[in-house]
């Protein structure tokens, strides 16, 4: 999902029947592994995460798809999905070093 909602790559046949509501076909190419408890968290993420031009139908998840990164990115952070690049700076300014140098 993340690759489709900041890439706009396609998510494949299952997550793009899901996407686009359609049941039947998000089961018939649904992987055998998957439970309906995973497709029940999927659906509820989906349903009050995402914003309303990444699903619904297939028309919106091609033309998701199919917009530029900017205007991708521009709706992603306005439903604060992902930071802002101007957040995501400030983060990397603010954070400690994860493993400390060593010095011989």
């Amino acid at each position: 999902m993340y690759n489709y909602l900041v890439h706009g790559f396609s998510p494949g046949g299952c997550f793009t029947a899901v996407l686009a509501n359609d049941f039947h076909r998000a089961i018939r190419s649904s992987h055998p592994g998957n439970t309906v408890e995973a497709f029940k968290a999927l659906s509820g993420w989906i349903d009050e995460c995402i914003p309303p031009e990444t699903k619904g139908n297939y028309n919106n998840v091609e033309v998701w798809c199919s917009l530029p990164a900017d205007v991708r990115r521009s709706i992603l952070e306005d439903c604060e999905i992902i930071y802002t690049e101007q957040q995501e700076i400030m983060m990397a300014l603010q954070s400690k070093p994860t493993v400390e140098p060593v010095f011989f």
